[in-house]
Protein backbone atom coordinates (compact mmCIF):
# COMPACT_ATOMS: atom_id res chain seq x y z
CA UNK A 1 0.00 0.00 0.00
CA UNK A 2 1.57 3.38 -1.27
CA UNK A 3 2.35 5.97 1.62
CA UNK A 4 -0.40 8.31 0.55
CA UNK A 5 -3.04 5.76 0.35
CA UNK A 6 -1.74 5.21 3.80
CA UNK A 7 -2.48 8.67 4.94
CA UNK A 8 -5.80 8.80 3.10
CA UNK A 9 -6.84 5.91 5.21
CA UNK A 10 -5.83 6.84 8.52
CA UNK A 11 -7.54 10.48 7.82
CA UNK A 12 -11.14 8.70 7.14
CA UNK A 13 -10.40 6.48 10.28
CA UNK A 14 -9.78 9.94 12.58
CA UNK A 15 -12.14 11.47 10.82
CA UNK A 16 -14.57 8.64 11.75
CA UNK A 17 -13.42 9.06 15.64
CA UNK A 18 -14.11 12.68 15.58
CA UNK A 19 -17.67 12.61 14.60
CA UNK A 20 -18.25 9.68 16.56
CA UNK A 21 -16.70 11.38 19.86
CA UNK A 22 -18.38 14.80 19.14
CA UNK A 23 -21.88 13.82 17.74
CA UNK A 24 -22.40 10.04 18.72
CA UNK A 25 -20.79 9.90 22.32
CA UNK A 26 -23.37 11.55 23.95
CA UNK A 27 -26.21 8.96 23.31
CA UNK A 28 -24.50 5.91 23.37
CA UNK A 29 -22.67 6.29 26.62
CA UNK A 30 -24.75 5.14 29.29
CA UNK A 31 -25.43 1.84 27.23
CA UNK A 32 -20.96 1.80 26.77
CA UNK A 33 -21.17 2.36 30.42
CA UNK A 34 -23.29 -0.49 31.54
CA UNK A 35 -21.33 -2.58 28.84
CA UNK A 36 -18.37 -2.09 30.91
CA UNK A 37 -19.55 -2.06 34.43
CA UNK A 38 -21.26 -5.50 33.12
CA UNK A 39 -18.26 -7.14 31.68
CA UNK A 40 -16.06 -5.79 34.63
CA UNK A 41 -18.45 -7.40 37.25
CA UNK A 42 -19.05 -10.44 35.19
CA UNK A 43 -16.34 -12.52 36.72
CA UNK A 44 -17.38 -11.65 40.16
CA UNK A 45 -20.79 -12.51 39.96
CA UNK A 46 -20.03 -15.72 38.30
CA UNK A 47 -17.66 -17.00 41.37
CA UNK A 48 -20.70 -15.78 44.34
CA UNK A 49 -22.84 -18.13 41.82
CA UNK A 50 -20.56 -21.00 42.27
CA UNK A 51 -21.65 -20.93 46.28
CA UNK A 52 -25.08 -19.31 45.73
CA UNK A 53 -28.20 -20.54 43.35
CA UNK A 54 -29.03 -16.44 42.82
CA UNK A 55 -30.20 -15.31 39.27
CA UNK A 56 -27.16 -13.10 37.87
CA UNK A 57 -29.39 -10.04 37.61
CA UNK A 58 -30.12 -10.34 41.53
CA UNK A 59 -26.43 -10.61 42.02
CA UNK A 60 -25.89 -7.87 40.11
CA UNK A 61 -28.39 -5.43 41.19
CA UNK A 62 -27.36 -6.49 44.74
CA UNK A 63 -23.47 -5.14 43.63
CA UNK A 64 -24.79 -1.93 42.44
CA UNK A 65 -26.94 -1.09 45.46
CA UNK A 66 -23.85 -1.55 47.21
CA UNK A 67 -21.42 0.46 45.21
CA UNK A 68 -24.14 3.28 44.79
CA UNK A 69 -24.68 3.36 48.84
CA UNK A 70 -20.87 3.50 49.01
CA UNK A 71 -20.47 6.57 46.27
CA UNK A 72 -23.61 8.41 47.57
CA UNK A 73 -22.11 9.16 50.86
CA UNK A 74 -18.78 10.18 49.89
CA UNK A 75 -20.20 12.10 47.75
CA UNK A 76 -22.42 13.54 50.52
CA UNK A 77 -19.18 14.23 52.84
CA UNK A 78 -17.21 15.91 50.31
CA UNK A 79 -20.13 17.78 48.73
CA UNK A 80 -20.91 19.09 52.01
CA UNK A 81 -17.25 20.05 53.06
CA UNK A 82 -17.15 22.08 49.67
CA UNK A 83 -20.35 23.86 49.81
CA UNK A 84 -19.16 24.81 53.09
CA UNK A 85 -15.76 26.11 52.13
CA UNK A 86 -17.27 27.92 49.01
CA UNK A 87 -20.13 29.36 51.19
CA UNK A 88 -17.21 30.68 53.91
CA UNK A 89 -15.30 32.02 50.65
CA UNK A 90 -18.12 34.16 49.47
CA UNK A 91 -19.20 35.24 53.21
CA UNK A 92 -15.64 36.84 54.05
CA UNK A 93 -15.12 38.10 50.41
CA UNK A 94 -14.89 41.63 51.00
CA UNK A 95 -11.81 40.42 53.70
CA UNK A 96 -9.96 38.47 51.21
CA UNK A 97 -10.70 41.68 49.03
CA UNK A 98 -9.02 44.38 51.26
CA UNK A 99 -5.49 41.81 51.89
CA UNK A 100 -5.17 41.39 47.71
CA UNK A 101 -5.27 45.19 47.64
CA UNK A 102 -2.94 45.74 50.64
CA UNK A 103 -0.10 42.84 49.16
CA UNK A 104 -0.98 45.04 45.91
CA UNK A 105 0.56 48.26 47.39
CA UNK A 106 3.18 46.70 49.71
CA UNK A 107 4.57 45.28 45.79
CA UNK A 108 4.27 48.40 44.23
CA UNK A 109 6.02 50.06 47.38
CA UNK A 110 8.85 47.81 47.19
CA UNK A 111 9.59 48.19 43.36
CA UNK A 112 9.24 52.19 43.82
CA UNK A 113 11.69 52.02 46.57
CA UNK A 114 14.05 49.49 45.23
CA UNK A 115 13.86 49.97 41.44
CA UNK A 116 12.55 54.44 41.03
CA UNK A 117 9.47 52.62 39.36
CA UNK A 118 6.64 55.08 38.83
CA UNK A 119 4.03 52.22 39.64
CA UNK A 120 0.51 54.60 40.20
CA UNK A 121 -0.35 54.02 35.93
CA UNK A 122 0.82 50.43 37.50
CA UNK A 123 -1.69 50.05 40.21
CA UNK A 124 -4.41 51.91 38.21
CA UNK A 125 -4.47 49.06 35.44
CA UNK A 126 -4.29 46.46 38.65
CA UNK A 127 -7.06 47.82 40.59
CA UNK A 128 -9.59 48.63 37.25
CA UNK A 129 -8.69 44.68 36.22
CA UNK A 130 -9.43 43.55 39.51
CA UNK A 131 -12.75 45.92 40.08
CA UNK A 132 -14.19 44.24 36.81
CA UNK A 133 -13.24 40.73 38.29
CA UNK A 134 -14.82 41.31 41.84
CA UNK A 135 -17.93 42.73 40.18
CA UNK A 136 -18.76 39.82 37.93
CA UNK A 137 -18.22 37.60 41.02
CA UNK A 138 -20.65 40.16 43.12
CA UNK A 139 -22.99 39.58 40.33
CA UNK A 140 -22.76 35.81 39.48
CA UNK A 141 -20.33 33.63 41.70
CA UNK A 142 -22.00 34.88 45.76
CA UNK A 143 -25.78 34.84 44.84
CA UNK A 144 -25.17 31.46 43.00
CA UNK A 145 -24.15 29.81 45.90
CA UNK A 146 -27.05 30.42 48.14
CA UNK A 147 -30.08 31.15 45.17
CA UNK A 148 -29.09 28.65 42.66
CA UNK A 149 -30.64 26.00 44.55
CA UNK A 150 -33.43 25.30 41.86
CA UNK A 151 -31.12 24.87 39.04
CA UNK A 152 -28.81 22.60 40.93
CA UNK A 153 -32.15 20.47 41.88
CA UNK A 154 -32.84 20.53 38.13
CA UNK A 155 -28.81 18.88 37.58
CA UNK A 156 -29.29 16.66 40.50
CA UNK A 157 -32.57 15.03 38.78
CA UNK A 158 -30.72 14.54 35.31
CA UNK A 159 -28.14 12.97 36.99
CA UNK A 160 -30.53 10.71 39.15
CA UNK A 161 -32.12 9.82 35.90
CA UNK A 162 -29.16 9.20 34.11
CA UNK A 163 -27.89 6.46 37.16
CA UNK A 164 -31.40 5.03 36.74
CA UNK A 165 -31.17 4.05 33.07
CA UNK A 166 -27.84 3.13 34.12
CA UNK A 167 -28.91 1.06 36.79
CA UNK A 168 -31.85 -0.48 34.50
CA UNK A 169 -29.52 -1.13 31.17
CA UNK A 170 -26.84 -2.90 33.60
CA UNK A 171 -29.47 -5.31 35.16
CA UNK A 172 -31.15 -6.03 31.46
CA UNK A 173 -28.22 -6.50 29.79
CA UNK A 174 -26.38 -8.64 33.14
CA UNK A 175 -29.25 -10.86 32.35
CA UNK A 176 -28.74 -11.79 28.71
CA UNK A 177 -25.16 -10.91 28.61
CA UNK A 178 -23.92 -14.58 28.12
CA UNK A 179 -26.07 -15.48 25.23
CA UNK A 180 -25.97 -11.99 23.55
CA UNK A 181 -21.97 -12.18 23.52
CA UNK A 182 -22.49 -16.31 22.11
CA UNK A 183 -24.88 -14.66 19.51
CA UNK A 184 -22.37 -11.62 18.26
CA UNK A 185 -19.74 -14.13 18.25
CA UNK A 186 -20.89 -15.36 14.84
CA UNK A 187 -20.43 -12.03 12.90
CA UNK A 188 -16.97 -11.28 11.41
CA UNK A 189 -17.56 -7.26 12.59
CA UNK A 190 -18.07 -7.96 15.85
CA UNK A 191 -14.53 -10.03 16.31
CA UNK A 192 -13.12 -6.83 14.68
CA UNK A 193 -14.69 -5.20 17.76
CA UNK A 194 -14.08 -7.22 20.24
CA UNK A 195 -10.09 -7.21 19.24
CA UNK A 196 -10.34 -3.18 19.03
CA UNK A 197 -12.13 -3.22 22.57
CA UNK A 198 -9.86 -5.67 24.18
CA UNK A 199 -6.90 -3.90 23.62
CA UNK A 200 -8.45 -0.50 24.23
CA UNK A 201 -9.67 -2.11 27.75
CA UNK A 202 -5.67 -2.79 28.56
CA UNK A 203 -4.56 0.33 27.08
CA UNK A 204 -6.87 2.57 27.66
CA UNK A 205 -7.55 0.97 31.06
CA UNK A 206 -3.86 1.39 32.46
CA UNK A 207 -3.76 5.31 31.26
CA UNK A 208 -7.18 5.79 33.27
CA UNK A 209 -5.72 3.93 36.20
CA UNK A 210 -2.29 5.46 35.79
CA UNK A 211 -4.25 8.97 35.48
CA UNK A 212 -6.31 8.11 38.28
CA UNK A 213 -3.70 7.13 40.70
CA UNK A 214 -1.56 10.24 39.98
CA UNK A 215 -4.60 12.74 40.50
CA UNK A 216 -5.42 11.04 43.48
CA UNK A 217 -1.92 11.37 44.96
CA UNK A 218 -1.53 14.58 44.27
CA UNK A 219 -4.64 15.70 45.64
CA UNK A 220 -3.86 13.48 48.89
CA UNK A 221 -0.77 15.30 49.03
CA UNK A 222 -2.61 18.58 48.27
CA UNK A 223 -5.28 18.53 50.93
CA UNK A 224 -2.84 17.09 53.38
CA UNK A 225 -0.72 19.45 53.21
CA UNK A 226 -2.89 22.33 52.95
CA UNK A 227 -4.51 21.07 56.23
CA UNK A 228 -1.38 20.60 57.80
CA UNK A 229 -1.07 24.61 57.17
CA UNK A 230 -3.48 25.53 58.47
CA UNK A 231 -5.47 26.50 55.06
CA UNK A 232 -8.94 26.41 56.05
CA UNK A 233 -9.89 25.97 52.15
CA UNK A 234 -7.60 22.95 52.25
CA UNK A 235 -10.15 20.45 50.58
CA UNK A 236 -11.44 22.86 48.23
CA UNK A 237 -8.04 24.02 46.59
CA UNK A 238 -6.43 20.23 46.80
CA UNK A 239 -9.20 19.23 44.00
CA UNK A 240 -8.55 22.38 42.32
CA UNK A 241 -4.81 22.16 42.18
CA UNK A 242 -4.85 18.16 41.61
CA UNK A 243 -6.95 18.74 38.66
CA UNK A 244 -5.02 22.02 37.43
CA UNK A 245 -2.05 19.29 37.47
CA UNK A 246 -3.39 17.31 35.18
CA UNK A 247 -3.79 20.01 32.35
CA UNK A 248 -1.11 20.54 29.64
CA UNK A 249 1.67 23.16 30.63
CA UNK A 250 -0.42 23.46 33.73
CA UNK A 251 0.58 22.28 37.49
CA UNK A 252 0.64 22.76 41.16
CA UNK A 253 3.08 25.65 40.70
CA UNK A 254 0.13 28.02 39.40
CA UNK A 255 -1.48 28.39 42.64
CA UNK A 256 1.12 27.02 45.53
CA UNK A 257 4.40 29.24 44.20
CA UNK A 258 1.85 32.24 43.70
CA UNK A 259 0.42 31.82 47.93
CA UNK A 260 4.24 30.99 48.56
CA UNK A 261 5.33 34.46 47.32
CA UNK A 262 2.45 36.37 49.38
CA UNK A 263 3.26 34.77 52.12
CA UNK A 264 6.91 35.90 51.78
CA UNK A 265 5.64 39.72 51.45
CA UNK A 266 4.06 39.17 54.39
CA UNK A 267 6.79 38.37 56.64
CA UNK A 268 5.45 34.89 57.12
CA UNK A 269 8.27 32.93 56.24
CA UNK A 270 7.73 29.26 57.18
CA UNK A 271 4.24 29.25 55.61
CA UNK A 272 6.11 30.56 52.63
CA UNK A 273 8.78 27.43 52.84
CA UNK A 274 5.48 25.31 53.75
CA UNK A 275 4.04 26.04 50.05
CA UNK A 276 6.85 26.04 48.14
CA UNK A 277 7.92 22.78 49.76
CA UNK A 278 4.64 21.08 49.10
CA UNK A 279 4.58 22.54 45.28
CA UNK A 280 8.14 20.62 44.88
CA UNK A 281 6.75 17.65 46.65
CA UNK A 282 4.30 17.35 44.11
CA UNK A 283 6.39 18.09 40.93
CA UNK A 284 8.44 15.24 42.12
CA UNK A 285 5.92 13.03 42.65
CA UNK A 286 4.33 13.30 39.22
CA UNK A 287 7.61 13.03 37.59
CA UNK A 288 8.29 9.83 39.67
CA UNK A 289 4.85 8.24 38.71
CA UNK A 290 4.14 9.88 35.03
CA UNK A 291 6.88 7.95 33.34
CA UNK A 292 6.67 4.88 35.11
CA UNK A 293 2.56 4.45 35.36
CA UNK A 294 1.96 6.29 31.23
CA UNK A 295 4.47 6.11 28.82
CA UNK A 296 5.96 2.64 29.32
CA UNK A 297 3.01 0.69 29.49
CA UNK A 298 1.28 2.68 26.85
CA UNK A 299 3.70 2.52 24.26
CA UNK A 300 3.20 5.90 23.34
CA UNK A 301 5.52 8.93 23.83
CA UNK A 302 4.49 11.05 27.14
CA UNK A 303 4.58 14.19 24.60
CA UNK A 304 2.30 12.28 22.15
CA UNK A 305 -0.19 11.69 25.02
CA UNK A 306 0.44 15.92 26.17
CA UNK A 307 -0.83 16.73 22.36
CA UNK A 308 -3.59 14.23 22.43
CA UNK A 309 -4.84 16.26 26.10
CA UNK A 310 -4.24 19.58 24.31
CA UNK A 311 -5.80 18.50 21.38
CA UNK A 312 -8.92 17.12 23.16
CA UNK A 313 -9.16 20.14 25.17
CA UNK A 314 -9.55 22.34 22.40
CA UNK A 315 -12.00 19.92 20.41
CA UNK A 316 -14.30 18.61 23.34
CA UNK A 317 -13.50 21.44 25.66
CA UNK A 318 -12.79 20.13 29.76
CA UNK A 319 -13.95 16.21 28.72
CA UNK A 320 -11.62 16.53 25.60
CA UNK A 321 -8.49 15.81 28.92
CA UNK A 322 -10.11 11.71 29.05
CA UNK A 323 -11.06 11.94 25.21
CA UNK A 324 -8.49 13.34 23.66
CA UNK A 325 -5.81 10.00 24.82
CA UNK A 326 -8.72 7.81 24.32
CA UNK A 327 -9.76 8.84 20.49
CA UNK A 328 -5.69 8.77 20.11
CA UNK A 329 -5.86 5.10 21.29
CA UNK A 330 -9.22 3.82 19.04
CA UNK A 331 -7.68 5.36 16.30
CA UNK A 332 -4.69 3.63 16.56
CA UNK A 333 -6.41 0.23 17.72
CA UNK A 334 -8.23 0.63 14.69
CA UNK A 335 -5.39 1.02 12.35
CA UNK A 336 -4.23 -1.87 14.07
CA UNK A 337 -6.93 -4.17 12.97
CA UNK A 338 -8.27 -3.42 10.00
CA UNK A 339 -5.59 -1.40 8.10
CA UNK A 340 -4.28 -3.58 5.00
CA UNK A 341 -0.14 -3.78 4.95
Amino acid sequence: MSEWKKVLYLSGITLAVYLLFKYLLLYVIPFLIAYLVVRGLNPVTEKIRRRLVWKKEVLVSILLMVLLAVCCYLIYVFYGLLVGQIRRIALHFDEYYGCVCIFIDRCCLVAEDNFGVEVEDVKDFIYSGIETATDQIRVYLVPGVFHYSVKYLKKFSNAALFVLMLFISVVLLAKDYDEIREKLQKYQIYQHLHNITERMGKCGGMYLKAQAMIIGVIMVLCTAGLWLLGNPYFLLLGIVVSLLDVLPFIGTGTVLVPMAVVFVFQKKYRLSLGYLGLFLLTYIVREFLEPRLIGQKLGVYPIVMVIAVYVGLYLFGTAGVALGPAALLLIMEIWREVAPE
